[in-house]
């Protein structure tokens, strides 16, 4: 016997999970960048492509809240006003090493 698909119906790989699942991505998330910002400007993290990626996969796997929602964008902007501070850290610390070469 066939099932006719309803055309409301999302397919299964489409459906989100529910937002309750979603909380505990986002402290884990919440928690890492907030290590980041109290720790050393160390290059030996992974890349803030990976976190970015993991940030923008809450919004695509979850169904989010308005909160979480609200929380995810937070993540990304704090992110990449981090990835900026990392960027401008380092390019400081590479001017210092290259006069010191130089002198």
């Amino acid at each position: 016997m066939k099932r006719n698909a309803d055309a409301t119906t999302v397919p299964a790989f489409r459906q989100r999970r529910p937002a309750q699942l979603a909380e505990g991505e986002l402290k884990h998330l919440e928690r890492i960048l907030a290590s980041f910002v109290e720790g050393s400007t160390s290059s030996d993290r992974l890349p803030a492509r990976y976190w970015n990626m993991r940030i923008s996969q809450l919004d695509e796997d979850y169904d989010l809240v308005p909160s979480q929602s609200h929380r995810v964008a937070s993540l990304q902007r704090k992110l990449a006003l981090l990835d900026q501070a990392l960027d401008t850290a380092a390019d400081a610390q590479d001017g210092q090493q290259s006069r010191r070469v130089a002198a």
